[in-house]
């Protein structure tokens, strides 16, 4: 026999073995580039539970300087299009959900300020994503200063929780 014709079977034979135990089954332990947990030795433990985001990286710092630059330019009185303000509504309410995910995961308990505030922001865009009202013109500057009031109450809050830490 060739060796070309062992190659095919050779290839084949450590795929499978490969393919034998995966993450999913915590035989291999924690093997998956997943933030979530699958080794079943953690699972009863402190340091994760099935299915919990094992990792402590915040989500809102990713969004931020994203929503910035749009409250600059919204800010700068440039004409703001419909397909804009849909990309702006669905930025806004991942921003906002991952700042109460953020909030949440440090421990910090909303006096109803910060929920009354994104509240009002995810109002001024006509209720957040999926939705097709626009504000208007006339709103967008009350709207810019709210979401900026709005991040600053944010990076304050988490500024104090990084020093209870």
């Amino acid at each position: 026999m060739r060796p070309a014709h062992l190659l095919l079977p050779t290839l084949l034979l450590s795929v499978l073995s490969a393919c034998d135990k995966t993450p999913e089954t915590g035989a291999r332990g924690n093997a998956s580039s997943s933030p979530y947990t699958a080794d079943s030795e953690n699972r009863t433990r402190e340091d994760g539970l099935d299915g919990t985001n094992s990792g402590s990286e915040l989500e809102a710092p990713r969004l931020i300087p994203a929503m910035k630059n749009q409250l600059e330019l919204m800010g700068s009185g440039s004409k703001v299009n419909q397909e804009n303000m849909t990309a702006y509504k669905n930025l806004a309410g991942d921003l906002v959900t991952s700042m109460q995910a953020d909030l949440y995961r440090v421990g910090f308990a909303d006096s109803g300020r910060f929920r009354a505030l994104s509240d009002s922001v995810l109002d001024d865009i006509g209720g957040g994503t999926g939705t097709t009202d626009s504000p208007e013109p006339s709103d967008i500057p009350q709207h810019v200063k709210r979401m900026r009031t709005l991040l600053d109450l944010y990076q304050q809050t988490m500024r104090g929780a990084a020093d209870r830490l």
